[in-house]
């Protein structure tokens, strides 16, 4: 079949634009087979790669990456690495499912962090752990859903007020806020780098290789701009693209999300924030305020304006957009900052399910997935792709029961009701959150 979309980015994304330039690695250039194929190297696809050599050592793996490494969605997000279920306050009348949920977020943080460390990858990784705050009583009975949920875990955290919160992040915007120790902070270009530049020597990875076909049966057979490869099995790892790609059809959502990224703040204004360590901050309600970083070397970014989008390409008016929102958040929430800080206005996509179940397993006797992670990419990609990987490899483990035990993604409307639909419920959403702006 014809790849009728390819995946296209911005150039804007600040994380990225605030590293060193990187020699890249060059595309596939001659045919070849191959016992496994991989598709995509964001935090899934490298997480399989890296797992599918170690697994097996004897074997090469190939890796195809569209654009370039850190190109993509994994490099593009807030800079978090969550390790507790995405919605605790959500799901309590489903403790098993958030046990799981926590088992595998732990997991990847725990692998991802020694990985960080043996290979050294300077991605400013701290684990700080995080704040859940809110401004309104409607963000406070949130938090107090959330606190309901971490009982039931048996989860540490601790319930701020205002005078506590503007101490450890220098905020006074918040009236309330939850800190939990687990999640760390770091920053995700530079994290997928060291990921893509420290896979093992068995790992053949080309960047800059979009597939433009691919056919399904006994072998699976993919032809790039300029060579052809032919694999015994497939790993899938293209999130919102899977339908592009003939899977997971009707069944993954996209939402488009909007970062900004300050210059480092100077002397006078950190003073006047109070000097704080880095830290990171998700709203209580998620479609009211913003997602807030303040880096490791004094910037601040912020991520919120959420939009129904099923494709990658962002018009000029959605920029200037999402510019002046996060402009005017951060001049609410950082009053000492006088003039216009933005350096970077960037976009990228979410994938989702309607039921919130990850687009995982074996979707055909030689292809697997690791896709649709519903915007716990860092976590629940590593871990989809470091699972997908067993599943390839003929493995078993606890950890795989778990992320099979999430199930499958529900059925989708057909269009137009599905974005009609997606439409109308983000608006809700927005509206109903509105007093966390």
């Amino acid at each position: 079949m014809k790849v009728e979309r390819l995946p296209t980015h911005d150039s804007f994304n600040g994380w990225t634009n605030s590293l060193s330039p990187r020699q890249y690695r060059p595309a596939l250039a001659s045919d070849t087979r191959i016992p496994l194929l991989i598709i995509g190297a964001g935090a899934a696809g490298l997480a399989a790669a890296r797992s599918a050599a170690i697994l097996n050592p004897n074997q090469e793996v190939v890796l195809l990456e569209a654009a370039k490494l850190g190109d993509g969605a994994s490099a593009r997000n807030s800079g978090f690495v969550i390790d507790l279920p995405h919605n605790v306050g959500a799901d309590l009348n489903d403790l098993d499912t958030l046990k799981r949920s926590l088992r595998i977020a732990r997991s990847a943080t725990q692998w991802l962090s020694e990985l960080v460390e043996t290979h050294e990858i300077d991605c400013q990784w701290s684990p700080q752990g995080q704040y859940m705050a809110a401004k309104s009583k409607q963000g406070s009975k949130v938090l107090d859903g959330f606190i309901k949920g971490l009982d039931l875990l048996n989860e540490p955290y601790k319930d701020l007020d205002r005078s506590q919160i503007r101490a450890g992040t220098g905020l006074e915007y918040y009236h309330r806020a939850i800190k939990t120790p687990g999640t760390v902070l770091m920053q995700p270009a530079a994290l997928m780098r060291g990921l893509g530049d420290s896979l093992p020597s068995n790992v053949r990875f080309y960047e800059n290789t979009p597939v433009t076909h691919i056919d399904y049966g006994k072998t699976i057979r993919v032809q790039t701009p300029l060579a052809s490869v032919v694999a015994d099995k497939v790993i899938l790892a293209v999130n919102g693209f899977a339908p592009f790609l003939g899977q997971l059809k009707r069944q993954v959502f996209t939402l488009q999300a909007f970062a900004s990224m300050t210059r480092p703040l100077d002397k006078s204004e950190r003073e006047a924030l109070g000097n704080p360590s880095n830290w990171g901050m998700v709203p209580a309600m998620a479609f009211g305020g913003p997602t807030i970083r303040y880096t490791m070397d004094h910037r601040i970014i912020m991520r919120s304006f959420w939009r129904t989008h099923q494709r990658d390409t962002v018009s000029k008016a959605a920029y200037a957009d999402s510019r002046a929102l996060q402009k005017k958040q951060i001049n609410a929430r950082f009053p000492m900052i006088k003039n216009d800080p933005i350096e970077h206005t960037w976009t990228g996509q979410v994938a989702l399910a309607q039921n919130f179940a990850p687009g995982f397993g074996q979707l055909a006797p030689n292809v697997f997935s690791a896709m649709v992670q519903n915007g716990v990419g860092m976590t629940k990609g590593t871990m989809a792709g470091k699972l997908a990987a067993e599943m390839a490899s003929d493995k078993h483990s606890s950890l795989l029961d778990d992320m099979l035990a999430l199930g499958k993604p529900s059925k989708l409307p057909p269009q137009p009701l599905l974005s009609i639909g997606m439409f109308a419920k983000v608006r809700w959403w927005e509206w109903t959150s509105r007093f966390e702006r």
